[in-house]
């Protein structure tokens, strides 16, 4: 996605070029099956080193925006029951947070259908990385946030042997040796430079 300035901004998991080549990974990003994907929010830079390209993503300014109601957030999973998710909030939109604030996933705002049907540990597991929105601020500093929509749920994650894993489905994810569930997000279209 372009910013108002023309600079193109991604989000964790987006993959934004092939690897090898003339291009490579560099600070906040990550290499998997042979493509470049954000670590991430924020806006991609690619700086020429000689004869490659290096691909970074940062994310601007730190600490100065703290989330309010229907701010899209990063987050990191931090626990998951039967009935919701603690979560790190460690971005709002392409601004990363000086000092991370906790919020919820409740089991009725994972999704838009089939509520009675969500099984918390198929749509989350600890550190993964997901987008949502926030809903309001809740009890005692937890803001309370949704991943109903498209566009919102796991973006990365690591399998339960520590592999990368990337969106192959709305329902699961994959690595280079399993497919485990997951609330996918969207996978955003691939980004050519």
């Amino acid at each position: 996605m372009k910013s108002g300035n023309g600079h193109i901004i991604c989000v964790p998991g987006q993959r934004i070029c092939e690897a090898g080549g003339t291009h490579i990974g560099g600070e906040g990003t990550y290499t998997f099956n042979k493509y470049i994907y954000a670590s991430l929010p924020g806006q991609v830079s690619i700086v020429p080193r000689g004869n490659i390209h290096v691909v970074t993503v940062s994310s601007g300014q730190q600490g100065t925006v703290m989330p309010e109601a229907g701010s899209v957030v990063t987050c990191r999973v931090l626990n998951v029951n039967p009935n919701l998710a603690t979560v790190s909030i460690i971005c709002v939109g392409p601004h990363k947070l000086h000092t991370p604030v906790s919020g919820t996933i409740r089991k009725q705002n994972v999704r838009d259908h089939q509520i009675d049907m969500v099984e918390m540990y198929n749509c989350f597991r600890p550190n993964d990385i997901i987008l949502a929105v926030v809903v309001s601020l809740g009890d005692l500093r937890h803001y309370e946030l949704s991943t109903a929509g498209t566009e919102l749920g796991v973006v990365t994650g690591r399998c339960e042997d520590g592999h990368p894993l990337v969106p192959a489905s709305w329902t699961t994810m994959r690595c280079v040796c399993r497919t485990e569930r997951r609330k996918v997000a969207k996978v955003m279209p691939p980004k050519t430079f």
